[in-house]
């Protein structure tokens, strides 16, 4: 039921966002609080315009914050400040930033300079961000109100200190679905799906004399009048089903037309959730037993679109993990020349083999997302050389852009699916709602991507002549990975058939390194998810939907115009 409500809301509250024409991928924001409570913010704006001229952030006037030291930065290169008038063209604005004052504060302004992708630094200090009550200091401010005219992702923000804030920090989240919690003494807060038309709300509860600060709010004496007027209009999302991508608006405009009627509701229920799985068309089903073995590289030679078949059809394969794409992507790499294995002997009595990932290699990518995860590994390292800890260090504090990369893979094959008209929704005279469907193509592929996994699982009981005489084993590799067998896999052709990886850029003791670093980043990646999802101190762990309204600073809206 929760699933439904959450639905719905994000369906009442997203409205304007079907129109949208501008994408924000990330706003990334770094936040120091300094001994007398004022906030030095660096955020990163991942964006691509298509519409307008501008930019922008506001923040409603509190009465105790005040601007100061701001600068913007695109890619790298400093724009140049100027008296800013929002009804200047792309061209005027072209390279520029400033601050518009209005009637309830002030606006954080820059051009859009083209209709291309960018990174945007924003660069300022807020004063007075910490306040008091009688019973503690305090910061609630919206660091991310609702964004107009775009659709928007994914965040992250990071606020730290002058000292390492306790893990028992009491810390609450609103507005958006996600988490907000202390790790390493800093306090973290993510998306966790699509944020739409959410917004980000913090607050955090700090012992007095924490800061050195006096400001207060004197209608709100005590931390509890802060807190009751944060939780107003909060609701609770549920953690356990799927995120909110997987809720269509077509679904709930159909389940508010069908089952709006309480008689009908409650007859019903709410099981019609289940629509929103993909069948086939015609209600067609692939026989595991019956499927023949199949030799040939199936999906056009695309491990993209490969690994998408499986989370597609995953009652033929394994439980989707990011390890096997990671992995498939790793090996083309080394195929590829994009990267080598450097082994090195360790020092110490044992005398073990030290194994790391050669990335100086100054590879070019035509693949836009595998481009960011080669640049992802790059700034894990620090230097090029990649170590296995190092990967799993960055995942554990970087977990929530480590996974939303891997998602985005995913959304890219499934938008071309749908383009392409091999996915699409159909809605029968008998049913309600509209049913996901796959067409025959992704059928034929998917039982052949399945007969390669057969084949792949049980080539060492076959004859060795006829498995011999197949020369794609590099390829095979990669879609071993895929399904989650390459370990499998390569221990066989080592014991079975030497010769044939003696062929390729590789050894068998590469293909291992790159199961092993995969398994570990995600793992890392994965385990720092959970902690933050049990995390059970004060407010922290997951955020709510709604409250937050009202907050002490920020709220002043933003996005494109």
């Amino acid at each position: 039921m929760k699933k439904i409500i959450y639905g719905i809301f994000i369906f009442l509250i997203s409205s304007t966002l079907v129109h949208a024409s501008d994408n924000i991928y990330n706003i990334d924001m770094d936040i120091y609080l300094d001994e007398q409570g004022n906030a030095n913010i660096t955020e990163v704006w991942d964006v691509k315009g298509s519409d307008g001229s501008e930019w922008y952030k506001g923040y409603a006037d509190t009465g105790y914050m005040d601007l100061a030291n701001f600068t913007v930065s695109m890619d790298g290169t400093e724009l140049t400040k100027k008296i800013w008038d929002v009804n200047e063209n792309l061209s005027e604005k072209k390279g520029y930033y400033g601050v518009n004052t209005t009637n309830d504060g002030f606006e954080l302004c820059f051009g859009k300079y083209d209709y291309k992708r960018h990174k945007f630094t924003l660069k300022y200090t807020l004063t007075n961000m910490v306040f008091n009550t009688e019973d503690a200091q305090v910061v609630y401010n919206t660091f991310i109100d609702r964004l107009s005219g775009v659709n928007f992702e994914d965040f992250h923000i990071k606020i730290s200190s002058y000292y390492s804030f306790p893990d028992n920090l009491d810390v609450w989240g609103y507005g958006n679905k996600g988490y907000a919690y202390v790790k390493d003494g800093v306090i973290e807060a993510s998306n966790e799906g699509y944020m739409g038309d959410s917004y980000v709300a913090l607050l955090v509860k700090f012992p007095l004399g924490t800061f050195d600060t006096n400001i207060k709010y004197s209608n709100y004496p005590t931390f509890n009048d802060v807190y009751n007027r944060a939780e107003q209009g909060t609701f609770d999302y549920d953690y356990e089903t799927d995120d909110g991508d997987n809720i269509s608006i077509d679904f709930i405009i159909d389940f508010v037309i069908c089952f709006l009627l309480p008689a009908i509701f409650i007859i019903t229920g709410i099981a019609s959730t289940s629509g929103n799985k993909y069948g086939y068309i015609n209600n067609k089903k692939i026989d595991k037993k019956e499927t023949p073995f199949f030799r040939e590289i199936p999906c056009n030679k695309d491990i993209y679109y490969a690994n998408t078949l499986t989370k597609l059809n995953l009652e033929l394969f394994n439980k989707y993990k990011e390890t096997n794409i990671l992995g498939a992507i790793m090996l083309k790499w080394v195929r590829e020349d994009k990267i080598k294995f450097i082994k090195e002997e360790k020092s110490g009595i044992l005398g073990k083999e030290k194994s790391s990932i050669d990335l100086r290699l100054n590879p070019t990518f035509d693949n836009v997302l595998e481009k960011e995860l080669f640049d992802t590994m790059y700034k894990a390292s620090g230097d090029g050389i990649l170590e296995t800890k190092e990967l799993e260090k960055w995942a554990r504090k970087n977990y929530s852009k480590f996974f939303d990369l891997f998602k985005r893979i995913d959304k890219v094959e499934l938008l071309k699916l749908e383009q392409e008209g091999h996915l699409y929704k159909r809605k029968d005279k008998s049913e309600c709602k509209k049913r996901k469907v796959m067409d025959d193509t992704i059928y034929n592929e998917a039982v052949k991507l399945y007969g390669l996994k057969r084949f792949l699982d049980e080539f060492s009981r076959m004859d060795t002549k006829e498995v011999l005489e197949v020369k794609l084993w590099d390829e095979y590799l990669m879609y071993a990975y895929i399904f989650g067998i390459a370990d499998k896999v390569a221990k066989q052709l080592k014991n079975l058939y030497p010769e044939v990886i003696q062929e390729y850029n590789y050894d068998y003791d590469t293909l291992i390194l790159i199961s092993n670093i995969s398994n570990s980043g995600v793992s890392a990646a994965s385990s720092a998810r959970s902690a933050a999802q049990s995390y059970s101190s004060g407010g922290g762990g997951f955020s709510s939907g709604g409250g937050g309204g009202g907050s002490f600073g920020g709220g002043g809206g933003g996005g494109s115009r």
